[in-house]
């Protein structure tokens, strides 16, 4: 049996401990909407949600020189820029990020009753983008910013609409 190769998603040969803003998203498994919904463009955070938006807080108190600049939890995906001012590997932070959110989710998914998953609570891996100049970092700010309001244009949301916002082109257009 053939295991099946997943595609590195970090830049080869680049430092990620190199002080500089990334732009991070995390997706669940599966894309379920475990964090919370969306109605008439205004986000509503669950639980489980409010509690991902502490842990992304807490970065920068169990990673000293770590700061999240934006971020937004949506009903399955986090977006953040990361500003990290020392010599903190972000594929690391990302990891902790992820484990201990995870770790939480299942604890008070018990105890809460927060919606059940058989499987992991995050996708494997994460996206991230090098933020290289003031106009990526102003456009993805106010990506994150606007992003509850274009929900029906996400293609994370599994009911967008055709037209849907292609964020990455558009950022490559900016490098």
């Amino acid at each position: 049996m053939e295991l099946k190769q997943h595609k590195n998603l970090r830049l080869r040969g680049y430092d990620y401990t190199i002080t500089g803003c990334y732009f991070v998203t995390l997706v669940t498994e599966g894309r379920r909407e475990l964090f919370g919904q969306i109605a008439d463009g205004e986000l509503r955070l669950n639980g489980a949600g409010k509690m991902i938006e502490r842990c992304i807080c807490e970065l920068e108190v169990r990673f000293k020189g770590i700061e999240a600049i934006n971020y937004v939890v949506m009903p399955n995906h986090v977006h953040a820029i990361l500003f990290n001012d020392k010599e903190h590997s972000i594929p690391e932070i990302m990891r902790q990020f992820k484990a201990v959110t995870s770790r939480l989710y299942h604890k008070w998914m018990e105890t809460c009753g927060w919606i059940d998953y058989d499987m992991r609570l995050w996708q494997r891996s994460y996206y991230d983008i090098i933020i290289k100049n003031r106009r990526m970092f102003d456009f993805i700010n106010n990506y994150i910013a606007i992003n509850p309001e274009r929900w029906m244009y996400d293609k994370m949301n599994e009911k967008h609409t055709k037209e849907v916002d292609e964020i990455y082109k558009e950022i490559n257009i900016l490098r």
